[in-house]
């Protein structure tokens, strides 16, 4: 089973960077975790091969940004990448100002996603219509701000670290952040530290996976049990294996929780199971053999 933590460069679309890591690596078949927009860097986790499977079961709850934005500028997309609009401050504000108003956002919000976004209105993403000039209503939804600091400020200028929940356009977060504070913002730098548990530390870009031998490109590799800690591991015994393989029903020994956990014999990883309130594993997602030898990292 094989994931990357990739460290996306700046300009590039999140689709782009993982052809570019499947095709170093050799994988014939990726998908990756929480799109980045062109603008954004930081870590994208992206999954291969039969790692696949188990990319809707990716832990998205929780992420950390590094942002930052500039005063006097507003934009239709809410970042400098679009047509921009440029005003001047009838006043500074102070850092006091600006933490205050930091501090109002913590906790459970109301926002309205920006047009040029993926969400969808009748199944067609928000910036497929906003291109063609449409009108349509944006919903709003919830999200949670778990902590917001402020990291720096030199007027027009100033960067926060945001920790937030899964929907959050921390473009859009600038921009009410302004409107707090009677000023038009846009955002101009982003980037991505933690994605659940992950970090960035533990992250490789493609500049420096091209540098590397067969070996060491490996050794950034993970493996999907890794990566998915949320999800428990179980050891089925060896009579039990070609009945998980089959789909068959097997009882759960040595389990109090119920959910997901991931199969294993003998360290083999054999897939994805339900344990239900009558403390039966219900296969969710079963390797075959090929697969299981597929996926061994090298």
């Amino acid at each position: 089973m094989s994931i990357l933590l990739l460290n996306k460069d700046k300009g590039m679309t999140s689709f782009y960077a993982l052809k570019q890591a499947q095709k170093n690596l050799g994988f014939s078949k990726a998908g990756h975790g929480g799109t980045l927009d062109p603008l954004a860097t930081g870590l994208l986790p992206i999954f291969f091969e039969q790692s696949t499977k188990f990319l809707q079961y990716f832990n998205t709850e929780s992420k950390e940004y590094i942002a930052e934005y500039v005063f006097g500028i507003s934009s239709n997309t809410e970042d400098i990448s679009g047509i921009l609009a440029y005003s001047d401050a009838e006043e500074e504000p102070t850092e006091d100002q600006i933490c205050k108003v930091l501090d109002s956002f913590l906790g459970e919000q109301v926002q309205v996603p920006p047009k040029f976004s993926a969400k969808k209105v009748n199944g067609i993403p928000m910036y497929k219509l906003a291109r063609r000039g449409k009108e349509f209503d944006r919903k709003e939804q919830k999200i949670n701000i778990f902590e917001i600091n402020l990291l720096e400020y030199k007027f027009p200028r100033f960067k926060i670290k945001v920790s937030c929940s899964k929907g959050t356009y921390v473009r859009t977060l600038g921009v009410d952040i302004g409107k707090r504070l009677n000023q038009s913002v846009s955002m101009c730098e982003l980037q991505r530290t933690k994605f659940g548990h992950l970090n960035l530390d533990d992250s490789i870009s493609l500049a420096e996976l091209k540098n590397l031998d067969k070996n060491q490109k490996m050794q950034y590799v993970r493996r999907v049990e890794e990566i998915l800690i949320d999800i428990p591991q179980v050891e089925i015994r060896s009579s039990e294996v070609k009945k998980f393989q089959n789909g068959c029903q097997l009882e759960a020994r040595e389990i109090e929780k119920t959910g997901k956990h991931f199969i294993f014999y003998k360290k083999e990883l054999l897939g994805l199971g339900l344990v239900d309130n009558e403390l039966q594993i219900n296969p969710l997602k079963v390797l075959t053999k090929g697969e299981i030898k597929e996926n061994e990292l090298k």
